[in-house]
């Protein structure tokens, strides 16, 4: 039989393991940043972009009162509302805080839907928003472990 003792200083590894676990939370944060300012930001541009949409906009129909903005901007108010905050460690949210938002995202009895968020009605985001988020971590992944 033979056998080898290999007697290894490993402070260094032991000092790069203890700060691993507050490391992950720092770039998860950084990456549910990252995804709200992407998400709000494609709403964003929703608005002018009808690529962006997740679905057509109906058209508007005639009325006495029509001023000549574009749909769903007569001030920009609820363009520029929207917004997103973290919420825990693990969750970002994204939404607008006018009343009206739900309204045009999801349509009423008396109005068709006009969604400028990236996601269906169901609650499903779009394929495009799903591979940017995806991206978007996969990203972070990659960036943490480059630092090892």
């Amino acid at each position: 039989m033979i056998s080898v003792t290999i007697d290894l200083d490993t402070s260094r590894f032991d000092r790069m393991m203890s700060d691993f676990p507050a490391r992950i939370a720092a770039a998860k944060r950084r990456a549910l940043a990252d995804i709200g300012t992407a998400v709000a930001s494609r709403a964003q541009l929703a608005f002018r972009t009808a690529s962006l949409r997740p679905a057509p906009w109906a058209p508007r129909k005639a009325s006495k009162r029509d001023d000549g903005h574009p749909l769903l901007i007569r001030s920009g108010n609820l363009r520029q509302s929207i917004s997103w905050r973290l919420s825990g460690s693990d969750t970002v949210v994204v939404g607008a805080p006018m009343k009206y938002a739900a309204y045009h995202q999801l349509g009423t009895k008396k109005m068709p839907a006009r969604p400028f968020f990236p996601f269906s009605r169901s609650g499903q985001l779009t394929p495009a928003m799903d591979r940017k988020i995806k991206g978007i971590l996969e990203r972070a992944c990659r960036e943490e472990l480059g630092k090892l």
